[in-house]
């Protein structure tokens, strides 16, 4: 890039890209710190014993597992007042495995109840499986939030590098040095290319006018030169005659 007399620079790229990085980075640590809360929320605990009979729940929610499958729910839950709490079953087949044990999804209640004390009943006498309670959980919950975390950060912090990559590569383009000449291309030549002082032969060295030897003589005018003579080109080994 050149630069002449009252042409004014290339201004600085504006510092847009940068500002919208930064915020790519801000949003992709935000989202990445909710969704890792998400995970630590939803993550699958291991279930309380119902021997004793309360279950003290730190969640809403309420679910009653069991150690084998069960096809009916045969358990009774109540409040801390006395209230029944209404349990169904689930849709489909739910366990969750924690520490090397599964535990199958039997019953949870049709609504979703506050944390608190519940006491849990349970009489099953065609199996042997032992049962626990917990508050509600949700795999499809879990599985969000960790893909939440990982989007998050990927897409946002990714996305940042990027367009903060592409501003500093501009600004590197703008920062070379460039090449300033003191006129328009052909006007004048560039600094440095002008002959040193004193290369110049000194005054007086030149003859002065006058003192130039005069020009030969002139012929006066009409004056006549001798005819050439005539020319003869030979014999001709082309021509008979001439043999």
């Amino acid at each position: 890039m050149s630069t002449y007399p009252g042409q004014q620079s290339a201004a600085a790229p504006k510092k847009t890209l940068t500002w919208i990085a930064i915020a790519c980075f801000a949003i992709g640590l935000v989202l990445t710190a909710f969704f890792v809360v998400r995970i630590v929320q939803t993550a699958p605990r291991t279930p309380q014993p119902i021997e004793g009979g309360v279950v003290h729940l730190k969640k809403e929610g309420l679910t009653v597992y069991a150690s084998v499958p069960v096809l009916t729910p045969p358990c009774e839950a109540k409040d801390a007042a006395g209230n029944d709490v209404p349990l169904k079953k689930p849709s489909g087949s739910e366990n969750i495995t924690i520490n090397g044990e599964t535990w199958y999804v039997v019953a949870r209640s049709v609504d979703t109840v506050p944390a608190g004390d519940y006491s849990i009943s349970c009489t099953d006498d065609e199996t042997s499986a032992t049962y626990a309670a917990g508050p509600k959980s949700s795999v499809v919950s879990f599985v969000v939030a960790i893909l939440g975390t990982v989007f998050s950060f990927l897409i946002f912090v990714g996305l940042g590098i990027v367009l903060l990559s592409i501003d500093l590569i501009r600004r590197a383009r703008h920062n070379r040095p460039t090449n300033t000449f003191p006129g328009p291309p052909g006007s004048y030549p560039p600094p440095g290319n002008y002959p040193p002082p004193g290369s110049y032969p000194p005054p007086g060295s030149y003859p002065p006018p006058g003192s130039y030897p005069p020009p030969g003589p002139v012929p006066p005018p009409n004056q006549t030169f001798p005819a050439p003579p005539p020319y003869n080109p030979g014999p001709n080994p082309d021509r008979p005659q001439d043999r």
